[in-house]
């Protein structure tokens, strides 16, 4: 095993176990898929840990119908199967909601920000050929769920939001030492300060995928990303 791969893998496995010691005042559910969808998310981890890559893609957490089901950052369920090539079981976690269930890999919802990032990466080429250049992590692996809504980092309460931050602030820049890799993309704002937190200096920002952001459509759907994209790795 390649050692970038072997230490992203432990790193991994410590981010997990340090943000479930965590004390957090959140009253909702709190998913781990680095816990109930690890097969996943290790099989995601070997493919995407390669050496000589250009650029880390920065995500916030994952989306309720994305990585919370499937293990896979950005993991919508046909990208997963057809272009990740990904396949394996989700367990179940240890409290559930019933308004937000975990089913795995049987999920029926389409995660759009996961849709738009992989045709992007595909629109590239091959997986092999995307992962040659480019890694991706997501800053937090936690999903908060209040009832029905998915409560993102920025919308914790200021303690629950420091908490998450003094952890994966650290785990970001052990990664980025690990992969060797000194320019990330930012997908959002705050993944841009977290990045910055970290002490990456060389941060390129792209508009969050995410229909929660209207805006950020066009430059998605259009080919702007693949083309800033290139840009960032040195292929424009």
């Amino acid at each position: 095993m390649d050692r970038s791969l072997s230490e992203i893998i432990a790193l991994s496995k410590r981010l997990s176990e340090e943000l479930h010691e965590a004390v957090f005042s959140f009253s909702g559910i709190i998913y781990d898929p680095l816990s109930y969808a690890w097969d996943n998310h290790e099989a995601f981890l070997h493919l995407s840990c390669r050496e000589g890559q250009r650029v880390l893609f920065v995500g916030m957490n994952p989306g309720p119908y994305g990585m919370m089901q499937t293990g896979v950052p950005f993991g919508e369920i046909d990208a997963v199967r057809s272009y990740l090539g990904i396949r394996g079981s989700v367990g179940r976690p240890e409290h559930e909601s019933p308004l937000k269930p975990i089913e795995g890999m049987n999920v029926r919802r389409h995660e759009v920000s996961g849709r738009k990032f992989w045709q992007m990466a595909a629109g590239y080429g091959s997986k092999e050929e995307f992962f040659a250049v480019a890694s991706v992590w997501n800053y937090c692996p936690l999903v908060f769920i209040d009832g029905s809504r998915n409560v993102t980092l920025p919308e914790l309460c200021k303690e629950d939001r420091r908490t998450v931050e003094s952890i994966c602030d650290r785990y970001l820049a052990s990664a980025m030492a690990a992969l060797g890799i000194s320019r990330a993309i930012a997908l959002g704002r705050y993944a841009e300060k977290r990045l910055k937190a970290a002490g990456c200096t060389d941060v390129t920002v792209f508009p969050h995928p995410s229909p929660r952001s209207p805006s950020s459509t066009a430059f998605w759907d259009s080919g702007e990303a693949l083309r800033r994209f290139r840009e960032a790795i040195g292929e424009a």
